[in-house]
């Protein structure tokens, strides 16, 4: 396995002990075992447990705002609708099978208040893009307006990923099933954007 690969691998695997183990229990000793390498590797390619959950955080952070609106590229300006519909199905599906990572990015912001952390600031430039595709769409002309429905969309988003099982007695279904999730959005999609049907 070459160095890169080997560097990738634990960062993969840093990902996976953060889901698993929650942000605050993760262990460089418990990365090193998963990823089945010593700690001296983690040290020589990371530096540091820091350094590393920052490069496994921002990682998880270009897969959820980068590459996810990446996916649809085309799309956003073809047909907006389908691109969000596809967008949200995927993010949500996504984020509710890992949780601890979602919570992990909020860390910060909600334990110290700290709301200049990386996390912040990526989920912030997400928005403006966000906001950029789908503006066109939503129901609101006022230019305000239009950004409170986007926030309001990715709070529907971020609740349910952090607390997948939250409204499951609530709804008597459960949210994390493909075919809940789908119906959903289309809720969703017809309380925000103009003529949906």
């Amino acid at each position: 396995m070459s160095s890169e690969e080997v560097k990738q691998k634990i960062i993969i695997t840093a990902i996976e002990c953060i889901e698993q183990e929650g942000f605050q229990n993760v262990t460089i000793r418990k990365i090193a075992e998963a990823a089945g390498v010593n700690v001296a590797a983690i040290n020589y390619h990371f530096g540091s447990k820091e350094q590393l959950l920052e490069i496994a955080m921002n990682a998880t952070l270009n897969e959820s705002y980068v590459n996810n609106i990446n996916d649809y590229a085309e799309m956003w300006q073809s047909d907006t609708r389908n691109a969000l519909k596809s967008f949200l199905e995927d993010t949500l599906a996504g984020a509710s099978n890992y949780p601890n990572l979602t919570k992990a990015h909020l860390s910060d912001a909600f334990n110290k208040n700290d709301l200049n952390s990386n996390s912040v600031r990526r989920t912030n430039d997400f928005l403006s893009e966000f906001h950029g595709l789908i503006s066109n769409i939503l129901r609101s002309e006022n230019e305000l307006e239009n950004k409170m429905e986007v926030v309001q969309l990715f709070s529907v988003f971020l609740m349910t990923s952090i607390l997948p099982g939250l409204f499951d007695q609530f709804l008597g279904v459960e949210l994390k099933t493909p075919e809940n999730q789908k119906r959903f959005i289309e809720v969703l999609l017809k309380n925000y954007l103009k003529n949906y049907s």
